[in-house]
């Protein structure tokens, strides 16, 4: 199973063990091994499938 970090252009941890990743209303939302969701304003700004990454570009607001 491959699971992926989420981190913002910090280097910042937003994210473990996510299993999906969807965009919805302009959102990016990220849902891990456990059924919880992270839901963060910004783009995908590169994804490593190798590393297992995701990096994002936020914008001003964010929540968890």
């Amino acid at each position: 199973m491959c699971l992926s970090t989420v981190y913002n252009e910090k280097h910042e941890v937003l994210a473990k063990n996510v299993a999906a990743v969807r965009s919805e209303k302009g959102r990016l939302i990220f849902t891990d091994i456990m059924g919880i969701s992270t839901s963060v304003d910004g783009s995908i700004d590169k994804v490593d499938l190798m590393e297992n990454e995701i990096f994002i570009a936020q914008s001003a607001k964010q929540s968890a």
